[in-house]
């Protein structure tokens, strides 16, 4: 159906001009819009994507920089072919050694040596030490404490049984046993020490005593 649209016409207008409006006129009509419907619409979804994109863009930058720099500080967290370290020591031996092999480290013992804190068995040194990363299987050296450095005996020998037990307390061992036998030394003078002055024994360990009984008598 053709809908003709009649305007006024003035002076001057011309009616070849109406043809042409009424197929403009049609063609609207047949689309069923309005003046402007064939110009396109904005997408309103369009701003959300650009959002998304530019943020999944930002979180690939970030975490491009944080794999690069994961990688320089401790190339070991960011592949997980190497293992840290773990701390043993203090541990007993047993433990110390159950712990590594766990992991998949080598366990190697390399002797004893006095410390006054940890207790004798337990891990005093490690070699790598604690939370170094190593490729699997590397061998950990481990050195056990022998417990406190032996004391020496103090010499003793011509003091008086009391003053002899005071010095060898304060050295860090223990009076143990006294024997008294006859001799030229006055009573209770210390005649000799056992073990003799200068070995050297655990702290706590016992010292017996010879003492003298006294000029021509004893007990």
């Amino acid at each position: 159906m053709r809908i003709r649209r009649h305007t006024g016409g003035g002076p001057g207008r011309s009616e070849a001009a109406a043809p042409e409006t009424d197929v403009v006129e049609e063609t609207r009509a047949r689309r069923g819009g309005a003046p402007g419907a064939d110009e396109p619409r904005a997408d309103p979804e369009e701003p959300w994507r650009r959002f998304r994109r530019d943020m999944a863009l930002v979180a690939a930058v970030a975490l491009a920089g944080y794999a690069i720099s994961a990688y320089w500080i401790s190339p070991g967290a960011v592949f997980a072919s190497e293992l840290a370290v773990p701390r043993v020591l203090e541990l007993p031996q047993a433990d110390a050694r159950e712990r590594l092999t766990e992991l998949g480290f080598r366990v190697r013992v390399e002797g004893e040596r006095p410390n006054p804190t940890i207790p004798r068995g337990a891990v005093v040194w490690q070699d790598p030490p604690p939370d170094m990363v190593v490729p699997p299987n590397s061998a950990v050296q481990l050195v056990l404490s022998d417990g406190p450095a032996p004391v020496n005996v103090p010499d003793v020998v011509g003091l008086s049984l009391s003053y002899a037990k005071s010095v060898v307390e304060a050295a860090g061992l223990k009076p143990g046993r006294v024997d008294r036998v006859t001799s030229g030394q006055e009573a209770d003078v210390v005649l000799s020490v056992r073990p003799p002055p200068g070995n050297g024994r655990r702290p706590g360990a016992t010292v017996e005593f010879l003492v003298s009984a006294g000029r021509g008598g004893g007990e």
